[in-house]
């Protein structure tokens, strides 16, 4: 690191972070950012905690100083800054030890460090540690949401490791990560992850793909141009996360979008209801309500239900290659065939207890 490149009036860069005082005007913290660019050697920290301190004192105008090429990597190093105190952090561990307790509590973020470092834990091995611990501690689950009966195959790992042994699938639901969140998973390659999919649609088949607002013209360009055809826009409406919000250059967001691609009819029941319009709207799960909040980005049990039973047939293959807490798994029918992939082990570990179910 230079900091004689990187060090003014307003910026001391550490080992560990980023130290600001005073009152830097948004110009002249662009300008430092774009010079963090070009230092060499591990600036996570540099980075990670220049970035909240523009989102804190700018709000979303900071986004403006982030070059879309970096958006995601510079959206890790945020979450991890922003997580981790800087009082916390230890010098003589690498930033990615750090990432590994960074979706802990404070306490146990320093218990874990401190272990790391008197143990000499490799990054792997504190990974191990931490989910060993968690299981000893998880808190059980309101119940087996899985329906009996239903076939199910549970997967750990990334699915385009996974998918080309599966075979082909009559139906394919997913949530995948959407690139708009600042955890360290949710990193989007829609692209790479459609076309991989494509090689396992059945002949006949129906795919819902959800898809964040501010991506869907994109998403549809990237089915457009693999030739997977677009059947219907459905848009959840998700009205209860929006209370409480505030918002000061745009509208409060309150739906996202499902993309249904396919050549199949849709199973639709033959009483005719408003569960067939293309605005879907359905609360997004809570600790509070029936429907359990599992997962950050959790969607709801019921829609989900209801896009598997519209989108198949009983004995069809369905697979969620992004599964999340299960709710998939969760929602399918017993007379259906369940796949679900899932790359994070504390997932994993959610969907093994939610659903009862152990993974191949």
């Amino acid at each position: 690191m230079n900091e004689i490149i990187i060090q003014n009036d307003y910026f001391k860069p550490t080992a560990t972070g980023l130290v600001i005082s005073g009152e830097p005007s948004y110009e002249v913290w662009e300008e430092y950012g774009r010079k963090l660019q070009f230092v060499e050697g591990a600036i996570q920290w540099l980075i990670g905690d220049w970035l909240n301190y523009g989102e804190q004192k700018w709000g979303e105008m900071y986004a403006q100083a982030v070059d879309e090429t970096q958006a995601h990597t510079w959206r890790n190093y945020k979450w991890v800054a922003n997580a981790v105190n800087l009082s916390l952090r230890n010098d003589k561990l690498s930033w990615t030890h750090h990432l590994e307790v960074a979706k802990l509590p404070s306490g146990q973020q320093k218990k874990y460090l401190d272990l790391a470092l008197l143990d000499n834990l490799t990054v792997r091995e504190l990974h191990n540690r931490i989910m060993i611990d968690s299981k000893l501690v998880l808190p059980p689950m309101s119940g087996k949401t899985v329906t009996a009966g239903t076939v199910m195959q549970l997967y750990k790992g990334d699915m385009l490791d996974i998918l080309p042994s599966l075979g082909k699938f009559d139906l394919v639901l997913t949530d995948p990560p959407y690139g708009v969140t600042d955890y360290y998973w949710d990193i989007s390659h829609s692209r790479e992850w459609l076309t991989a999919i494509k090689q396992h649609l059945a002949d006949s088949y129906n795919l819902f793909w959800f898809c964040s607002p501010a991506y869907q013209a994109d998403t549809e360009m990237i089915l457009r141009e693999l030739g997977l055809p677009i059947q219907s826009r459905i848009v959840w409406h998700r009205r209860n996360m929006a209370m409480g919000s505030a918002a000061r250059n745009k509208f409060i967001d309150t739906w996202e979008m499902i993309f249904h691609v396919g050549n199949r009819e849709l199973n639709f029941p033959t009483e005719w209801s408003e569960a067939w319009f293309d605005v879907q709207t359905f609360a997004v799960p809570q600790t509070n309500f029936n429907d359990t909040k599992y997962h950050p980005t959790q969607k709801p049990i019921e829609l989900i239900r209801r896009l598997i039973e519209f989108g198949s047939y009983p004995g069809d293959r369905i697979i969620d290659p992004f599964a999340g807490s299960g709710t998939s798994g969760a929602a399918c029918p017993s007379d259906r065939e369940c796949t679900l992939i899932e790359r994070e082990e504390e997932y994993i570990s959610i969907i093994e207890q939610r659903l009862n179910v152990r993974r191949l």
